[in-house]
């Protein structure tokens, strides 16, 4: 079973990271044109251990909390980590749907 959990998980990971280099690059336009201001994508009561403006570090702590569950089966951290890609799944989906509709 943690196999193909590992899979799936690999393979939303490899979603959001392809995901999140696009949101990057069109937050750097943004930022460049100067509307795009904020410090974090992420509230600090969300869950992640690191605050970024940018989606990277974000899909990096997710891909570590796979790495660290695949060596040691820790189920919080399986739930943690689900958690986690739960929503940059929805913050990407939302920050995608914004984007093109400013752009």
């Amino acid at each position: 079973m943690s196999a193909t959990v590992s899979k799936q998980l690999v393979d939303n990971i490899s979603i959001i990271l392809k995901k999140s280099l696009t949101a990057d690059a069109t937050l750097a336009d943004l930022r460049t044109n100067k509307q795009a201001s904020f410090e974090a994508i992420f509230k600090t009561d969300a869950g992640f251990k690191c605050s970024a403006n940018t989606f990277q570090p974000y899909v990096e702590e997710v891909a570590n909390d796979l790495i660290f569950w695949q060596k040691t089966s820790d189920q919080q951290t399986l739930i943690d980590t689900v958690k986690k890609i739960e929503k940059l799944f929805t913050v990407l989906a939302n920050f995608e749907e914004s984007a093109t509709v400013t752009h």
